[in-house]
């Protein structure tokens, strides 16, 4: 009886370790394919964007360090003409010499401002043509006489001819 159950013990392993392939890689061809999945909404067009240029992440990141470092006399040469900004309750839309404005008043007011970045994407659309970076960071900030806050920002920046023309701030406290 022993010896019937080692021999089947050994032709187990054996056909187990049997190689049934037939030597292509089928996992390397189902990563290929696109997954097909039901969506609950549909859209008028499909989705066109590809990835876009590392010169406009600088664009955008630079024109966020200027204002992180209070370099209000070079934050203009990042920025378009006409330029939008949205955050908050803010909605302004003007020339970019109003939005240094803005933007240096608004600084005036805090004692520091920080930024931690986390991610960024950079994204060009195939058919439209437009180009907008992404950034995802965290942002401190401490009021005059006040103490430090903390959120966490998601900024959409449209760039135009290698400049900001719209960006758009969302945050929500840490």
């Amino acid at each position: 009886m022993k010896k019937i159950f080692c021999l089947l013990s050994i032709a187990a392993i054996l056909f187990a370790c049997n190689d049934q392939s037939t030597g292509s890689d089928s996992s390397s061809a189902d990563s290929t394919k696109k997954e097909t999945v039901a969506l609950p909404y549909t859209v008028e067009k499909i989705p066109d964007w590809k990835i876009g240029s590392d010169a406009n992440v600088a664009v955008a990141m630079n024109c966020l360090r200027a204002f992180e470092m209070n370099d209000m006399n070079s934050i203009g040469q990042y920025l378009a003409d006409s330029v939008e900004f949205y955050v908050d309750t803010i909605k302004f839309k003007g020339t970019k010499d109003q939005l240094v404005k803005l933007f240096t008043d608004f600084r005036g007011t805090l004692d520091s401002f920080s930024v931690d970045m986390k991610d960024y994407e950079s994204v060009k659309s195939k058919n439209r043509g437009e180009e907008w970076v992404g950034l995802w960071y965290v942002e401190n900030m401490k009021p005059k006489g006040g103490k430090t806050d903390s959120s966490l920002c998601m900024d959409d920046i449209k760039i135009v001819g290698g400049k900001v023309a719209l960006i758009d701030s969302k945050s929500r406290p840490l």
